[in-house]
């Protein structure tokens, strides 16, 4: 990983915020306990309402996992005006390496989407790792999918239309548990966002080489967060925690996916687009220019970051009508 190597310009539009990104380490659990606290203090209940106070409610409640009681919120449209045929529920899972952060963590760009489509929308917390290695966080996300399933008249919404959706480790989750739900015969995925999600585990790629030296997320931060989730040898590692390992994509719902082109994961998220298309599944790919990991939670507000919230938008309109 060296800047030497030949890349795009990062994009202008986000290079205040970038240069204050702190570069973090994860080797210890000295660092990690740092990386936790940075990811913790830039994201909260708090931040993600700021501004939405007058069009979204939320309620806070426990969901019973595999290992006791998840902490979630549960945010919804105000004034519910229409009928819950017509009404998605989505489930978010949150970003953070599975190491770290919580159920806020990326879900700012999200919570247009309980405006935009009277969706109501759960965010769950997971176990992490070290403490708790795969597969404890995907069976979280899958055991809130089921609860959010077995719920959906309580919570208003309809089950045909139901999406699951995440950032980078949260995408990792999502593309776990749209897996689990088609192997196991769960609750019916209508459609999955993926956003820069971790999707492989050999931290490989021309974009690691030309990326994984950049703040917030660096290359090193993905072969220690992977060491922690997945075990030393990555013993842990299976088609549904690695989704880049499933041979088999047939049956899968609609999908988007989107990263930056200033991305490590780049090239890990486009090869996933392929298989899915080779595999059948209706999916669009974006790359954004000169954006790196996680731009759009960390600056929402540039224009780059509204595009391609617009752009998801778009999409998901598009797919819920046809569900």
């Amino acid at each position: 990983m060296s800047s030497q190597i030949p890349r795009p310009k990062l994009n202008s539009e986000l290079a205040q915020v970038h240069q204050a990104l702190p570069k973090i380490g994860m080797s210890t659990k000295e660092e990690l306990e740092s990386y936790r606290q940075f990811l913790g203090s830039s994201f909260s209940l708090e931040d993600a309402i700021r501004g939405r106070e007058d069009v979204l409610s939320y309620e806070e409640r426990d969901i019973p996992g595999p290992a006791g009681p998840m902490r979630a919120t549960i945010f919804r449209p105000k004034n519910e005006t229409q009928r819950i045929e017509e009404t998605p529920g989505v489930l978010c899972m949150h970003g953070g390496g599975l190491v770290s952060g919580n159920r806020f963590v990326g879900v700012i760009g999200m919570l247009d989407w309980v405006q935009a489509l009277g969706a109501t929308l759960v965010t769950a917390e997971y176990r992490l790792a070290p403490e708790y290695p795969q597969p404890a966080a995907l069976e979280d996300s899958y055991a809130a999918l089921q609860w959010m399933s077995n719920h959906s008249t309580a919570l208003g919404f309809n089950p045909r239309k139901l999406v699951v959706c995440g950032g980078s480790a949260g995408g990792n989750l999502a593309a776990g548990v749209t897996l689990l739900a088609r192997d196991r015969s769960g609750p019916e995925v209508c459609a999955q966002v993926l956003m820069y999600p971790l999707l492989d585990d050999s931290n490989q790629g021309h974009s690691v080489q030309q990326f994984g030296d950049i703040a917030p997320w660096t290359g090193l931060n993905t072969i220690d967060a992977l060491r922690y989730a997945l075990g030393k040898n990555h013993e842990h590692a299976d088609m549904y925690t690695v989704p880049s390992r499933a041979t088999n994509l047939y049956s899968l719902p609609p999908t988007f996916i989107d990263v930056g082109e200033a991305d490590a994961f780049r090239d890990e998220d486009m090869a996933y687009a392929a298989n899915l298309w080779k595999s059948g599944v209706s999916t669009e790919l974006h790359v954004w220019p000169g954006c790196w990991h996680g731009f759009d939670a960390f600056v929402p507000d540039a224009p780059i970051s509204l595009q391609a919230g617009a752009v998801r938008l778009n999409w998901l309109k598009k797919v819920l009508e046809s569900s």
